[in-house]
């Protein structure tokens, strides 16, 4: 059959072969048919994906039996998209667009003769309905109401496997190795050559400038297969689980969840590796997918945790794979209304077939998409490119250490690119691939929203471009964007910097507005040596308020007062600080008085961040 699946009409053919079912939870026997059979894919739909023993029947009489059995709740058939290898599943919902002309009755007349239920209606004329057992299937279904001159539309929801952006290779003791967190040119006994100097994302200078690793108040959930719920590195951090499969956490595949999860929120706690933001809480959802519906859900979960990011590093680049107006409002939605109306920031991964496409969830403009940066700080050779690629982070070349799942067993050395061992046996891995690039960023994302939790999703989305380093060649940016980086490599401290500036409620004062500007001042100019840490307590355009400001905080406060000079967008501005402290502890102290003052500030480290 011919149907519009979104961004055209495409030919689908019935597998001769496979079944999807939906089983009740809990059910402990199984059709004859399927457990005779084996499973070919899981949560596709909300379907196990089966390949029964047919024997001499045909796979239609085959489907109806298992529709018969009390432990199903709902059978389907699978498809193929003509010339495509991947199956497709119908979730049995449908979105149906309506001419403008035909009164809303005459509509609901039209979907009552299918069999159709209303599940909501947007934009005035699109409706989301689902099919009953009154209903012919989905498909089907299509493209009778396409036969209505009244219906300018009827697109199903379906699913389909989703690529995970993994390359695959042939304790915070282990931190040394994690060059992406701070690189000082190799990890102990690597080559030099591959990794360069700095081709990092500055996470421990954000640790710094933050005073922590991320705080306990801000949730990742990260949705991904094939998770090992209790491994070590991160359980400490997980706080809820979730998943969209009928037999949820099972212990199969490649562990790609694992190692997604052990990148952003890994253990501080001195053994094996460490996550971007290990303070935070993380949520484990399982089950990658293409359906509006099913991603939908997942989000509405997302909300009702409460969570703050979203990371997803999975996706396709295939054309029937296009999104169509359902996908875009469900981004749109979540990006705009989740948080209490900022907004919940939602990362993918660009994928690494090498192509000058980019996944389609990532070309959202809601979306922070996120390509690979190699440990030479150029392009990761196998990141996908397009214009609409956000930041870049690491994804290897030299691999990057994460969790491994420990039902993937094998012979230890061949899961570390070199056959070097590193950690406990069983518990870590060699990882690469923007699979890994897009868990970072959604770390520095928590780190950012610790920093500053009132910050929209597309603020979060702006200061990681504006902050973002110009890594590879100069030439290849075209109004500060590359096909290949986005807007640059994520720089965390630079991103969680502006975090905090804005937190301070913009404390650039423009010109004209210093008010009482009038008065003598004595002052005396000194230099001041870059080592220490000291309370950032505003930035300023005009000189009459650094003067005005210096007066103030040093009489209410009884400590030095320090002047910084700088350039931000052209323009000379002065960053006032109190200190120096040779601990930070002792600034920590100081900044609890002024907070209780109610003046607002933060810790910085003199020796880098100025």
């Amino acid at each position: 059959m011919k149907i519009n699946l979104g961004q055209g009409m495409f030919t689908l053919k019935k597998s001769p072969k496979l079944i999807g079912v939906k089983l009740r939870p809990n059910a402990k026997k199984l059709p004859a048919e399927i457990k005779k059979g084996k499973i070919f894919a899981r949560g596709i739909g909300g379907f196990v994906i089966y390949q029964p023993q047919l024997g001499r029947r045909k796979i239609d009489s085959v489907l109806d039996m298992v529709r018969k059995s009390r432990n199903v709740i709902l059978g389907t058939h699978v498809y193929y998209v003509q010339g495509s290898k991947t199956p497709v599943v119908p979730t049995g919902k449908i979105l149906v667009v309506f001419s403008s002309q035909i009164k809303i009755k005459d509509r609901k007349k039209i979907l009552d003769s299918f069999g159709l239920k209303i599940m909501r209606r947007f934009l005035k004329t699109n409706y989301v309905v689902e099919v009953t057992k009154k209903s012919p299937n989905p498909l089907r279904c299509c493209i009778k109401l396409m036969a209505h001159q009244e219906i300018t539309s009827a697109m199903p929801d379906w699913d389909a496997p989703q690529t995970l952006h993994e390359e695959v290779l042939p304790g915070d003791n282990l931190q040394p190795y994690q060059w992406h967190l701070r690189n000082r040119g190799a990890a102990p006994g690597e080559p030099d050559s591959k990794i360069l100097p700095d081709a990092d994302l500055k996470i421990m200078d954000a640790w710094d400038r933050l005073g922590n690793k991320g705080s306990d108040q801000i949730t990742i959930a990260i949705i991904d297969q094939s998770f090992q719920i209790d491994h070590p590195s991160y359980k400490d951090q997980v706080v809820a689980t979730h998943s969209i499969y009928t037999d949820p956490f099972a212990p199969i595949g490649s562990g790609h969840g694992t190692s997604c999860a052990s990148l952003i929120s890994a253990s501080d706690n001195d053994e094996g590796i460490t996550g971007v933001a290990p303070g935070c809480k993380l949520i484990l959802i399982e089950g990658s997918t293409f359906s509006w519906d099913v991603l939908e859900s997942i989000f509405e979960y997302c909300k009702k945790k409460e969570v703050d990011v979203i990371s997803c590093s999975w996706g396709s680049i295939q054309q029937h794979d296009a999104l169509g107006p359902m996908h875009q409002e469900v981004i749109r939605n979540i990006t705009t209304t989740g948080r209490n109306g900022l907004g919940i920031p939602v990362l993918f991964s660009v994928g690494n077939e090498n192509e000058e496409r980019i996944n389609h969830f990532g070309r959202l403009p809601e979306v922070i998409a996120v390509a690979g940066s190699s440990s030479a700080d150029e392009h990761f050779d196998e990141s996908n490119r397009g214009p609409e690629i956000t930041v870049a982070a690491p994804a290897g070349n030299f691999p990057i250490l994460t969790a491994r799942a420990n039902f993937k067993t094998g012979v230890e050395k061949n899961f570390f690119r070199d056959g070097k061992l590193r950690g406990p046996v069983g518990q870590y891995q060699h990882f690469e691939g923007t699979s890994a690039s897009c868990p970072l960023v959604a770390g520095v994302c928590a780190l950012m929203l610790s920093a500053n939790p009132n910050l929209k999703a597309a603020e979060v989305r702006e200061i990681l471009a504006l902050t973002a380093d110009k890594i590879g060649n100069p030439k290849e940016y075209v109004d500060g964007h590359s096909l290949r980086l986005g807007y640059g490599r994520v720089n965390a401290d630079r991103a969680v910097a502006e975090a905090l500036r804005r937190a301070d409620g913009g404390t650039i004062i423009e010109p004209g507005a210093v008010g009482e500007g009038n008065g003598l001042f004595q002052f005396d100019v000194k230099p001041q040596t870059k080592k220490g840490f000291a309370v950032q307590m505003g930035v300023y355009a005009e000189y009459g308020n650094v003067l005005i400001q210096t007066n103030r905080l040093r009489k209410k406060y009884r400590h030095n007062v320090l002047v910084n000079i700088n350039e931000l967008n052209g323009k000379t501005v002065y960053k006032l600080l109190i200190g120096p402290f040779s601990a930070k502890n002792a600034a920590g102290k100081l900044l609890k008085s002024i907070k209780s003052a109610g003046d607002n500030g933060f810790i910085v480290n003199l020796g880098l961040n100025l």
